[in-house]
């Protein structure tokens, strides 16, 4: 992931800012985030559709020259009604939807995996497995998926995700078969491989999880998902009780 950023100047006053943010995503898009801001004192003139503009140029002139590139798409993320009134008169339409769900968490009874799974104690041999796992079972997915490194999946463990005990991990022999990876705050991933589905294994794992986290003083657990996801993964965490708390469309345009 990279980035440029600067102040927007016209006829010598500084009018507002411009950044752009590029990466690529699992399916092979390269994604150019274009955000922008004009002061308020200069609102109403037309400069938001300039710096807009201005920075679709850069994005262009920057594909043209980076051999890497694979589908480019311009991103912007507007936080505004104004915002959003401009990226559609420029085009762009919500791609895809980020939630943020949330649960709170109740002294949780007993929990039973499905026939077949083993729960086994996480630990840091397993973070390979699970980077492995995520990969798989995300691959190709055109909803905003980034594919890591290992190095980059670890050290995100290290800042974020550190207590194994938070963690819940079910396999089938030497196979992890579905995860939930937690933290205090959070829970980044979800996952159960495709051969799996449809066992009530994704289900168990998280109320295994619920009373991982709720037997380490966490009263409320929260997570991110996307509302298209084809796996159905709303419906699967409403069913356990998640509410939706928090919308971010997320606004794409082909260049």
């Amino acid at each position: 992931m990279e980035f440029s950023e600067g102040v927007v100047s016209v006829a010598g006053l500084e009018v507002g800012a411009a950044r752009m943010t590029w990466w690529d995503e699992a399916d092979g898009t390269r994604l150019y985030l274009l955000l922008g801001s004009v002061a308020a004192m200069h609102r109403g003139r037309g400069h938001g559709r300039e710096i807009l503009a201005w920075l679709e140029e850069r994005a262009r002139e920057h594909a043209a020259v980076d051999d890497s590139v694979g589908t480019p798409l311009f991103g912007t993320n507007p936080g505004s009604e104004r915002d959003v009134a401009l990226v559609l008169a420029a085009g762009y339409r919500v791609a895809f939807t980020r939630v943020r769900m949330t649960l709170a968490l109740a002294e949780p009874p007993e929990v039973r995996l499905p026939e077949g799974f083993e729960l086994r104690p996480a630990s840091v041999n397993d973070h390979r497995a699970v980077f492995e796992a995520n990969a798989e079972v995300f691959a190709g997915s055109s909803l905003g998926y980034i594919q890591d490194s290992f190095s980059e999946f670890e050290q995100e463990i290290a800042d974020d995700y550190p207590d194994h005990r938070l963690w819940t991990l079910a396999w089938v022999g030497d196979r992890l078969a579905g995860w939930v990876v937690s933290g205090q705050d959070d829970t980044p991933w979800v996952g159960v491989q495709n051969e799996w589905r449809r066992h009530g294994l994704a289900s168990a794992l998280l109320r295994t999880n619920h009373a991982q986290l709720w037997e380490h003083g966490v009263r409320t657990a929260s997570l991110w998902t996307v509302a298209e996801n084809p796996t159905g993964s709303v419906a699967l965490y409403e069913s356990l009780g998640y509410r939706i708390v928090e919308r971010q469309p997320r606004y794409r345009k082909a260049f």
